[in-house]
């Protein structure tokens, strides 16, 4: 296979395809797969740009979010999402779930790839620019998007778990960290109350989600049954829950929820909610059930493990004092209802 760079003539060998596919599939994480597919689009074809980017729906419209970069400027990904609006050539392939491209003012051509999820629904954009008089090689890209597709889908069954469909407890640490460095750009206000500061402005959160009697449920109905609930349960919390929250089953009837950025009065309302639509809801044969909650505010310098036992000591909170109930760990130590021992807390406490 040949095609043109400017005046010259450039070889991709089969050697060099295979040697390039070994590498991308070595890849076990979306972020690693992202990072290779985009390096070794770019080095391959000799591009001056490819990136990879995907759709993020959430309640003020459709945003932008790069998730690699590979540039022979060495830019790399964006630090701020923007509006799918600001950018026509991506609206336009989100619109049509087809590849579209535009000709650059200094020549070249800036090409949007979809990539289209087994539900027919566009879930990424491979995004490339060609130099001036380059021969783009369609067949090549239109094969390593279809690669990075089918290994996706791979990677995302094994993030899921098998019951509900939820993200799984080993996908969560990822997931956190994630969050935890979103969490370093967001400002926290002060209101004169050092030890309550940490509830103004807005903030992730986690709250763990556990079904009250559950045992009682699986011992008189069956485990049949007891995997209904769950199954009814995590479709109310896709309901419920914005399309940016982030929803995981732990295991058993434990459930967590790594929720975007809200005032802790959103975040309570949020839960709140949930709790009353759960305790609403006829399942079958069941009849009615509820949740108990915690929740917790997320710090830019939180461990996973510090975080998830603080919402444990609010859920357990909940559950030891009539269950059915929203508790925030914050609220709980404010009140003096729970030890002030977080270390996200003696911090605000101290400075």
């Amino acid at each position: 296979m040949r095609y043109f760079r400017g005046s010259h003539r450039v070889a991709i060998t089969p050697e060099s395809v295979l040697s390039s596919i070994v590498l991308l599939t070595e890849q076990r994480s979306q972020k690693h797969l992202e990072d290779c597919l985009t390096a070794t689009l770019a080095d391959l074809a000799n591009l001056p740009f490819c990136g990879i980017c995907a759709p993020l729906p959430t309640a003020n419209g459709i945003f932008i979010d790069w998730a690699a970069i590979r540039s022979h400027d060495g830019a790399g990904p964006p630090e701020e999402l923007q509006e799918i609006g600001s950018d026509p050539l991506l609206l336009d392939c989100m619109a049509l779930g087809c590849e579209r491209s535009e000709a650059l003012a200094g020549g070249g051509i800036r090409r949007a790839h979809p990539v289209i999820d087994d539900r027919g629904k566009v879930c990424a954009f491979l995004v490339t620019r060609t130099n001036p008089g380059q021969d783009e090689p369609a067949a090549l890209i239109k094969g390593f998007i279809a690669i990075y597709r089918n290994y996706l889908t791979i990677l995302w069954d094994a993030a899921r778990d098998t019951l509900t469909g939820l993200k799984n407890r080993k996908t969560f640490d990822e997931n956190f960290s994630t969050i935890v460095a979103e969490s370093r750009h967001i400002d926290v206000s002060f209101n004169g109350n050092r030890r309550e500061a940490h509830l103004d402005g807005q903030h992730h959160w986690l709250g763990i989600i556990d079904i009250d009697h559950f045992k009682r449920i699986n011992d008189t109905y069956s485990h049949i049954f007891g995997d209904e609930v769950l199954l009814l349960l995590s479709a109310l919390m896709r309901k419920a829950f914005r399309a940016e929250d982030r929803l995981f089953r732990f295991g058993g009837e434990e459930f967590v929820v790594l929720l975007a950025p809200a005032t802790f009065e959103a975040a309570k309302a949020v839960f709140e909610r949930f709790r009353a639509t759960v305790e609403a809801f006829a399942f079958p044969d069941v009849g009615r059930i509820t949740v108990s909650v915690g929740f917790v505010r997320i710090d830019c310098d939180d461990k996973p493990s510090v975080v998830i036992g603080n919402a444990d000591r609010a859920l357990y909170y909940a559950k030891g004092h009539g269950r059915n109930q929203v508790r925030s760990f914050e609220h709980l130590v404010t009140q003096g209802e729970l030890p002030f021992d977080s270390p996200s807390l003696a911090k605000a406490k101290l400075f």
